[in-house]
């Protein structure tokens, strides 16, 4: 009973710890959606004016005079993000229906290349060193275990070669192209480029993205919803867990001081006269 009652109790604290880091990453997406609303957008030509520290966003082309060449789909980019993930199958022996698919990263190669966000107005450079990018995810392909063989990312070359439980190796990228439409949050650098802000904090926030002010938005506001209301399951099934278990040694305490109080009864004998 003292077993069950720990699984229980335990169960129902880890749920509601993992519901309270989905409110917290809730609570960056709100905030980044409220930065976004306060922060102006400024012209390429603006930005070159103002005091160093201070956050901007803007808005244009991206502009790239010595592009990158995105590892898996060579194509002409100012950052790209490629990774090889290993799909595999792992035994889970307190399960009857057999095995859980599991993944993990087994290389990564990030780059960035310094550009410029064109409007009508000028244009202004870039260091995204540093930043939260949303890239264009360009590739997504799964293919099965090649068995021997090998991968060659970074300059650095991986071993494929996984074994009877890997199921196979999914290979993605992300990437930021060039002459396309790019949206920057950041903070002005001492050189008049945008970059990182000097000090983290909650108003201190770096974004690039592919996407427009307005779909970053209602990304933002989606990914909160979904956040929060897998975040309001776990606090409720914690708590019924919780219950459960205090329930279940509430229980068990009464039985015992049953006993115990059983024990303590002395019969009387009734007097012969």
């Amino acid at each position: 009973m003292v077993v069950f009652t720990l699984i229980f109790v335990l169960f129902g604290i880890l749920m509601w710890v993992a519901a309270g880091v989905l409110l917290y990453f809730r609570r960056r997406q709100l905030r980044m959606i409220d930065l976004m609303g306060q922060v102006e957008t400024s012209t390429a030509y603006e930005v070159s004016g103002l005091a160093p520290g201070t956050l901007v966003e803007v808005k244009g082309t991206l502009r790239c005079e010595s592009p990158l060449k995105s590892e898996m789909t060579e194509q002409a980019c100012a950052y790209y993000l490629s990774r090889v993930i290993r799909e595999y199958r792992e035994r889970d022996y307190d399960d009857d229906v057999g095995s859980g698919r599991r993944s993990e990263v087994m290389a990564s190669n990030e780059q960035f290349a310094p550009f410029a966000v064109e409007d009508r107005w000028g244009a202004v450079g870039v260091r995204g060193e540093g930043a939260e990018v949303d890239a264009l995810e360009v590739m997504n392909r799964f293919e099965k275990d090649p068995g021997e063989g090998g991968i060659t990312l970074g300059g650095v070359s991986i071993n494929l070669g996984g074994g009877e439980s890997t199921l196979g190796y999914r290979y993605v990228e992300s990437v930021l192209r060039v002459d396309e439409p790019v949206y920057v949050l950041g903070a002005v650098q001492k050189d008049g480029q945008i970059g990182a802000p000097a000090e983290s904090g909650r108003e201190k926030r770096f974004l690039i993205s592919y996407r427009s002010e307005e779909q970053l938005e209602r990304k933002y506001r989606r990914n909160a919803l979904w956040l929060g209301l897998i975040a309001a399951g776990l606090f409720l099934f914690g708590a019924i867990f919780l219950g459960v278990g205090i329930a279940a040694a509430l229980g068990a305490l009464a039985v015992e001081e049953g006993r115990a109080a059983a024990e303590l009864v002395v019969p009387v004998r009734p007097q012969r006269r």
